[in-house]
């Protein structure tokens, strides 16, 4: 019986850890940025094309996914004797897309207009959204790096931590993270959460947004 509870207590902390949008990582308060830069320290800004972040959402219990991309708008990375100190991306909320209705024009923009709204992102007071590096370790496995930054959506700010495999040449930086979730409401995003009165479930948006970054720089 001993057994078969710790089985079920560990499949039920792995199924909490993940969701369709991800792996779920924590919103913790924010960090300090301590910007490390030498007489030698490289720069890394110019934005390859192809570079891209990924975002993934759906109603309550994984149904009718939606996913699209969010152009980056600008990134700068400082590299010290090989090794990355400090990184900045920046995604232009207004440059959403919205890929999963294929080519329902008509549908994907309805979508992308909500979005972009004040029930939700509300990119005309907030056109931009961040991830500031605060820290990063080397670690083992299908990923090199674990990496450590503040997230600032809207006008929260909170520190989260995911994977990547991050790759640093002479002159080039490439981030590849593993796709990771994070819970909506931690930003203050909250509408039609679960167990808000008089919303029938069908309209009950999941509490997970999920991303994958993947950014390539030169100098």
């Amino acid at each position: 019986m001993k057994k078969i509870t710790l089985i079920a207590l560990v499949f039920g902390a792995l199924l909490a850890s993940c969701s369709d949008s991800g792996k779920k990582v924590e919103a913790n308060e924010a960090e300090a940025v301590e910007t490390v830069e030498t007489e030698t320290t490289v720069e890394y800004k110019t934005i390859k094309d192809g570079s891209y972040l990924d975002w993934r959402a759906s109603h309550l219990g994984g149904v009718e996914p939606r996913f699209g991309k969010v152009q980056v708008k600008s990134a700068n990375v400082l590299v010290n004797d090989g090794v990355v100190s400090n990184a900045t991306i920046q995604v232009d909320m207004n440059k959403l897309t919205v890929e999963n209705f294929g080519d329902d024009a008509e549908s994907a923009a309805k979508l992308s207009g909500h979005l972009l709204s004040p029930d939700l992102l509300n990119a005309e007071a907030y056109p931009t959204s961040t991830f500031e590096l605060t820290s990063i370790e080397t670690v083992t496995g299908e990923f090199n790096s674990s990496i450590t930054g503040n997230l600032t959506i809207l006008d929260a700010t909170k520190s989260i931590t995911f994977n990547a495999n991050v790759s640093v040449s002479e002159n080039e930086v490439s981030v590849m993270s593993e796709d990771f979730a994070i819970v909506r409401q931690d930003w203050g995003i909250v509408y039609h959460t679960e167990g808000d009165e008089g919303v029938p479930a069908e309209y009950i948006i999941a509490n997970d947004i999920g991303f994958t970054i993947n950014v390539s720089l030169t100098k």
